[in-house]
């Protein structure tokens, strides 16, 4: 068990200002009032990109549909052939989009010295989790064939925040059972795995800071809908009958997060299935906590270290 969190000084005062300046959402919000509230707290947040990033917007067309995706260039010349990492934002499956994961993406791409391409894929309830799973797996696709073609031999990577972590581990089993595309590795920040809220960190963290225990029975109801006890690993990773040969990972825990003990667990779970996994948890720091470097040095000096883990991962793939 991991020793009692506290959390980060600066982050609490960053808490204290968003409850006193914007108005609380109401018990049961729209999924625009989410929508919006999420831009509100982006464009508070938003810091410059690294200069050296060049970034370009394209539209993938898939048997899945037209799915934009947004190319955030930080390679320095360093390594040959450009490692690629596929991103799925967070935003529990209904908020997100590139935009407002732009300044992570942008870090990431900066800070693993590698491609990384943000993929904006349907969100909930307009589209159901089938769909939502079957887009993402159809872009990691389309990005591997053109990466392949591009750059052949470089380290393919699928990565994601929250949901996002969640919808990369999800095509990442569904690349391993349908042979494509080759994942080099996986990188998980406070991953959702399962729609399971009686766990310690749920109970600790019920209130938040920030993310609650009723956000997310929120969340989940919009993205599995009455499917929630379904033993699908689309629904739950988890709940694969194997996670065996699933690729190496990276997994990023918050201390002050009650999603902590959701990525605690898969951990143990991918270990146990002969996975190989590096874990990385923050103490002091909430969900959520790549949106607030603007307002943390410990947030800011988190993002600049998983980065660099992240790319550490890639030259192990590549050798």
């Amino acid at each position: 068990m991991s020793s009692p969190a506290r959390l980060d000084p600066e982050l609490a005062r960053y808490f204290e200002e968003i409850a006193r300046d914007l108005p609380p959402l109401p018990p049961d919000p729209t999924p625009l009032a989410r929508r919006a509230r999420l831009w509100t707290l982006t464009a508070l947040g938003r810091r410059p990109w690294p200069a050296e990033v060049t970034v370009n917007d394209v539209t993938l067309d898939t048997p899945a549909g037209h799915i934009p995706v947004r190319l955030f260039y930080g390679h320095d010349g360093r390594d040959e052939p450009v490692p690629t990492i596929v991103y799925f934002h967070g935003g529990g499956w209904v908020c997100g989009d590139n935009d407002t994961h732009a300044g992570i993406c942008a870090r990431l791409a900066q800070d693993a010295n590698a491609l990384v391409a943000s993929v904006e894929y349907p969100l909930a309830p307009e589209a159901d989790w089938r769909t939502m799973t079957a887009a993402c797996h159809a872009a990691a696709r389309a990005i591997a064939a053109d990466r392949q073609a591009s750059a052949p031999g470089a380290p393919f990577v699928l990565a994601g925040d929250s949901a996002g972590a969640h919808l990369a581990a999800v095509t990442a089993i569904t690349a391993r059972d349908q042979g494509a595309p080759f994942v080099s590795a996986l990188g998980l920040f406070y991953p959702c795995i399962a729609p399971e809220f009686d766990s310690e960190s749920y109970e600790r963290f019920a209130a938040g800071p920030g993310l609650t225990r009723a956000d997310m029975q929120w969340y989940w109801r919009h993205y599995a809908g009455d499917d929630l006890p379904r033993d699908d690993y689309r629904i739950a990773p988890s709940r694969a009958a194997s996670l065996a040969g699933l690729p190496p990972m990276y997994v990023v825990t918050a201390g002050c997060d009650p999603l902590a003990d959701d990525g605690r667990a898969w951990v143990e779970r991918v270990r146990r299935d002969g996975v190989e996994v590096a874990h990385d948890e923050f103490d002091s720091l909430p969900h959520g906590f790549l949106r607030m470097a603007k307002y943390s040095r410990a947030v800011d000096a988190a993002i600049t270290h998983l980065g660099q883990r992240l790319g550490e991962l890639l030259r192990d793939a590549r050798s």
